[in-house]
């Protein structure tokens, strides 16, 4: 899937991916399309890999008091868009890595920062998680969900990825790192025709294209020192945050070289399936 060897002796790989529910209508758009069949295939590699359990950070689910995780076993529900609500309800159900859970939190805690537990049903986990749980899992992984805090920086993202990757590492559970997110973010603020869909701003368009071309070379400290000048050309989602994450795991240590399986637009944001 990826031009790399795995991050570490547990962590097998990493992905960003994009989490709007326009995916679940593939139909609609081509672009849509090529997305879609790239997060599959990405989980069919990891299964063929011996991947047992995958960890989602998601740009969608934010917290502002510290950090939360997953910590309910069975959780399943039924969730409705609260922005596309015209398109396909998602029902979603997990089986929760509690034990990796309660060792993130405990983690984190020790090296000072503050960590909730989150084990009630119905709990309303967001649109990006399921929508790539949907399309990646189908049932053959445990989970993990990571919460993304609004205060935390780059650095302390960073620092708090590296703390988690030590808890993943414990049991030596084969896994798969997660990041949901969007590219530029600039949605079209009118209703559009799907099947017309395209990144709303040619400059957000070649902005991106830039981004994920110095990933695909390695590049990764170039793109980190972009970063600012990016996020506020193209109203990255969240910053490009994601990126930190990754970088806390080591998904881009030295040598080590992304792969770009597809881009395309999600009402005139830019999206993309990226291996690490």
């Amino acid at each position: 899937m990826s031009v790399n060897n795995p991050i570490s002796k547990s962590i097998k790989g990493a992905l960003i991916v994009p989490g709007l529910p326009h995916l679940l209508k593939p139909e609609l758009n081509p672009g849509y399309k090529k997305l879609t069949d790239a997060l599959a295939a990405a989980g069919d590699h990891f299964a063929a890999d011996g991947v047992k359990r995958v960890i989602y950070y998601s740009t969608q689910w934010i917290s502002v008091l510290g950090h939360s995780f997953q910590a309910r076993a069975e959780l399943k529900g039924h969730h409705v868009d609260e922005n596309w609500y015209e398109l396909p309800d998602l029902p979603f159900q997990f089986k929760v890595d509690t034990a990796l859970a309660a060792r993130c939190a405990n983690a984190i805690e020790a090296k000072g920062w503050q960590a909730k537990l989150i084990d009630y049903d119905n709990f309303p986990v967001d649109t990006g998680t399921i929508v790539a749980d949907s399309l990646l899992n189908k049932g053959r992984f445990t989970t993990g969900m990571v919460s993304c805090c609004v205060y935390s920086d780059f650095a302390d993202t960073t620092k708090l990825a590296a703390t988690l990757k030590d808890a993943i590492e414990q049991d030596g559970v084969p896994t798969a790192v997660v990041c949901v997110s969007m590219l530029s973010g600039r949605f079209f603020t009118r209703d559009i025709d799907l099947r017309e869909d395209h990144v709303s701003d040619p400059e957000d368009d070649k902005w991106n294209k830039r981004i994920l071309a110095l990933m695909e070379k390695g590049e990764f400290a170039e793109v980190e020192a972009l970063l600012g000048d990016y996020a506020k050309s193209c109203k990255v989602d969240m910053g490009f945050k994601v990126l930190s994450f990754l970088k806390g795991i080591g998904a881009l240590a030295q040598g080590r070289k992304a792969a770009v399986k597809a881009y395309g637009a999600l009402y005139g944001t830019g999206a993309a399936v990226v291996a690490l």
